[in-house]
This record gives C-alpha cells, sequence and structure tokens, in this order.
C-alpha cells in the first residue's frame, strides 16, 4: 500500500471575513441529553481555532448516531452545550436555505448545521438529487476543510461531492485528519514485529474483507467479544446466546485457512465473562469450553486477560479495534482495562481504534497512556488495511 502524506494548506488562505464550510465527525455517545464522552470535539479544536485565528467564518457540519428520521434524540442541538462551555459562540440552523442567510452575518459565530444524516434521502437518492444536495450544502462556504477522520471510508455526500464543488486552492484536510494520518503512517512503516491486532466489537461481515489485507501486516490476532463468537460457531462450537454474524460464518472459515497460509497466529480466549440469558443479566466467569446455553459472552475472563497481556507486553505494534464490554456498564469494563494497561506497558507503539473503544479508554483514564487514541474505527481498519478512503480522493491531487 502507498502511504497517503497529506497536509493541510489552510495557513496558506486569507480567510478574514470568508465562510469556511467545515465538515467533521462529532458523532459522541450521547444519553439523557449529555455527552458522555467529548474526545471528538476535543480532537477537533486544533482546526476550530486555527480558522477562528485566522477569522473565519465556521459553518460546521457533522452527524450523530444513526437516525432512521429527523428527532430530538439525534439533533446536533445536543451539542451546543458543550461549545458555550468551551467558550465559543455558537448558532444553531436546522434549515439549509436559512443556514445560507445566517452563514454572511455574524463572522464571530460557529454555525451548526442539523445532523446531516437527516437529510440521508439526499444520501441515498439518484445521483441528480445528491448533487443538488451537494451545491445546497457547498454553497455554505467560501472554502471546504474535511476533518471527519472516522467517515473517510464512507461515500456521504459531505465529504465526497461536496469538496469537489471547491477549487483544489480552495479546498484542504484539516488538522485532525493530518494527525490520523501521520500517526498511522508510522504505526504502517514501521516495519518491526511482533505486530499484535486486538479485535472485538461488532459489525464483522463489513470488516472481513479489511481482516484479510491485514494479515498481510500483522503476525498474531488476538480475538475478542463479539467477533470470536462467528469465528467459534463456524467451528460449530456452543457460544450460548451470545452475538453471531450469520453472514460471516463462511468467510471466518476461510479465515482461519488464510492464516494459516500467512502464518497469522490466531489467540482465541481461555475464559469469558458472561450474562444470563439477557445482555443486561448477572455477570459469571466460565471456562471457554464450558458456555452454558443462555449465556451471552460479553467480554473476555481473567485468565485470558492474562494470556494476551503475555503477547501484547512484547510486541513492537499494537493495534486495538472494536471494543469488549459495554461503557454504560463499568463492571463489563475489567478486560479491556486490563488489556488496555498492558498496552500502555509495552515498550512498543500502541494505538486504539474506534468511538467506543476511546470512550473505554477515556473512561478508564488510560487514554493519554497509550500511543495514540484514533478517532476513526472503521476508516482506521480501513487505512491500515491498504483500502482507498473516498473521503481522502478529493485532497490528492
Amino acid at each position: 500500500m502507498d502511504i497517503i502524506q497529506l497536509h493541510p494548506i489552510i495557513e496558506s488562505w486569507n480567510l478574514e471575513g470568508k465562510r469556511v464550510l467545515l465538515r467533521a465527525d462529532l458523532n459522541v455517545p450521547i444519553k439523557d441529553g449529555k455527552i458522555i464522552d467529548d474526545y471528538r470535539l476535543c480532537a477537533l479544536q486544533p482546526t476550530l481555532s486555527l480558522l477562528r485565528r485566522k477569522g473565519a467564518k465556521i459553518i460546521l457540519a457533522t452527524h450523530l448516531g444513526r437516525p432512521d428520521k429527523a428527532s430530538e434524540e439525534f439533533s446536533t442541538r445536543q451539542l451546543i452545550p458543550w461549545f458555550e462551555k468551551h467558550k465559543y459562540k455558537i448558532v444553531y440552523e436546522s434549515n439549509l436555505i436559512e443556514a445560507y442567510e445566517k452563514s454572511l452575518v455574524h463572522p464571530e459565530h460557529i454555525l451548526l448545521l442539523e445532523n446531516m444524516r437527516f437529510f440521508s434521502e439526499k444520501e441515498s437518492a439518484n445521483e441528480k438529487e445528491r448533487e443538488e444536495f451537494a451545491i445546497v450544502l457547498a454553497g455554505l462556504g467560501d472554502y471546504y476543510v474535511g476533518d471527519a477522520f472516522a467517515l473517510l471510508h464512507r461515500t456521504d455526500t459531505s465529504t465526497t461531492l461536496v469538496p469537489l464543488l471547491f477549487k483544489p486552492d480552495k479546498r484542504s484536510i484539516g488538522l485532525l485528519i493530518e494527525q490520523e494520518l501521520e500517526v498511522l503512517n508510522t504505526l504502517i512503516s514501521n516495519d518491526t514485529h511482533p505486530f499484535i491486532f486486538i479485535f472485538g466489537g461488532n459489525k464483522l461481515a463489513t470488516k472481513i474483507p479489511l481482516l484479510k489485507q491485514l494479515f498481510n501486516r500483522i503476525d498474531t490476532l488476538l480475538l475478542g467479544p463479539a467477533p470470536v463468537f462467528s469465528f467459534l460457531h463456524a467451528q460449530g462450537k456452543s457460544v450460548g446466546k451470545s452475538l453471531i454474524d450469520e453472514k460471516a460464518i463462511n468467510e471466518c472459515t476461510n479465515l482461519l485457512k488464510l492464516a494459516q497460509e500467512k502464518n497469522v497466529k490466531i489467540i482465541f480466549p481461555i475464559d469469558y465473562v458472561i450474562a444470563d440469558n439477557t445482555f443486561e443479566g448477572p455477570l459469571h466467569t466460565i471456562p471457554a469450553d464450558q458456555f452454558p446455553a443462555d449465556g451471552i459472552g460479553v467480554t473476555i475472563g481473567p485468565k485470558t486477560v492474562q494470556l494476551f497481556a503475555h503477547y501484547i507486553i512484547r510486541a513492537q505494534r499494537i493495534f486495538y479495534n472494536g471494543l469488549m464490554g459495554d461503557t454504560q456498564r463499568k463492571e463489563t469494563l475489567s478486560g479491556v482495562n486490563e488489556i488496555f494497561t498492558a498496552m500502555s506497558q509495552s515498550a512498543g507503539m500502541s494505538v486504539i481504534g474506534g468511538g467506543d473503544s476511546v470512550a473505554a479508554a477515556q473512561i478508564l483514564g488510560l487514554a493519554d497512556k497509550v500511543t495514540y487514541c484514533s478517532t476513526g474505527g472503521g476508516a482506521t481498519l480501513a487505512y491500515l488495511s491498504g483500502e482507498k478512503l473516498p473521503g481522502l480522493q478529493p485532497f490528492i491531487h
């Protein structure tokens, strides 16, 4: 894979009184209207500070959650208190036509747009409607800055079509994307071994093609919940009521064979913390070969923590993707707490990727103990696997 090196050109812009459409990824976890983890918001601050210092009027676009339709639960209004707390002057607008009028006044205010995914019909509609939506959105800015690293592996209109409506010298990546690429390029280009990948979370089927590519780089795959249950199910082993991805079962079998061909060692857990009957049920630890029929695997058990730590401590490069446990139940984070601690104690380079995983690292007070916490989950995995990122293409000249 060719390493992509991109640098912002914002410093060369004369932005006094100019409008900058800033596409960010502020998809932060929110419960009962309160932000649980603000890591992605904080990660955007260097770009915000640079634009404000240069006198720009910032029009801020982001998505939030996976809404089926417009609702207060996913409204970007919920982000306003964070901006106010951090001394930003901010106004909000849900209507893009009204937003145009607001973009022309009060340059000291950030103009926060409504959730981009509320306009999802413009994403899935025919090409002409997508283009019309892109034109309306692009009309809100004189310049475009893309800093939504976690969204780069997707083909959203706001990250792929909209920037192309600005001349090359009026579109740029932001400081966050630059930082993300620099860290991941170091992780790729550093050819020291062992290279360990710790894999948990969900959405296995979409990540399998990336896993195949990653097998060309890594030495060892440490499998955790929930992906491990699909691999075990593919081998005919009992996993109780644990989450499995039926679409991925055949591919799991193929991946096990590919690992042998590529000399990639796959390490399975030897014990689990499970919940009884429902994910919210009482927790207890079981040996891996004694899975009860009503058990739901939540995270790895203490013996597996020791096993995984054995590999982590000796690794030169470590990449963690996909949370084991649930940030809403802190007692389920004991395993990942130990894993992150082992990563922090390794002399090797360690990167945590994914919103939930980074949120857990923040909750556990370990985010600043590893080399880097990436704002991307799927995007980070895609880049490390050598996939082309659609959201980067408008900036590669």
